[in-house]
């Protein structure tokens, strides 16, 4: 038997050289926070998403599978928008997907991501998708 520790039940990370000047990131929600931090306006953006999603994690009116689908909906429109940019279709199927099923469930969670949608920080993404059907989803969403 080795004598190394057995790492704990849970996720475990490992990280190899990373060469000079590399920039890296390790740990869950990485891609969402990674790409709306680089909009115009990241930070703020950053901030209401982290908020809404904590708020999710401690609203006991939900069950543990609809705390963990509208904490996962919300992080799909958050990459969606930190994808518009070059990939506008993937924040208009993530706002599809949220609209229908927050319309039904967890619609103070809906609300809510309509309020960040319609924040300073996100219009100045949003104002830059040009794709008429994401348009579209957009308005929908924020009515």
């Amino acid at each position: 038997m080795s004598d190394e520790p057995k790492p704990a039940a849970g996720r475990s990370y490992q990280m190899g050289n990373v060469g000079a000047g590399a920039r890296v990131a390790q740990g869950q929600n990485i891609s969402w926070i990674e790409g709306v931090a680089g909009l115009p306006g990241g930070d703020s953006l950053t901030q209401q998403f982290n908020a809404l999603l904590e708020r999710i994690a401690k609203d006991a009116s939900l069950d543990e599978d609809t705390r963990a689908l509208a904490q996962d909906k919300t992080k799909a429109v958050a990459e969606g928008l930190a994808k518009a940019p070059e990939s506008p279709g993937t924040l208009r199927l993530a706002l599809l997907d949220a609209k229908s099923w927050f319309g039904s469930t967890a619609s103070w969670v809906g609300n809510a991501v309509g309020d960040i949608l319609k924040s300073e920080a996100a219009q100045k993404t949003i104002g830059t998708v040009t794709e008429a059907a994401t348009k579209a989803a957009i308005v929908s969403f924020v009515k």
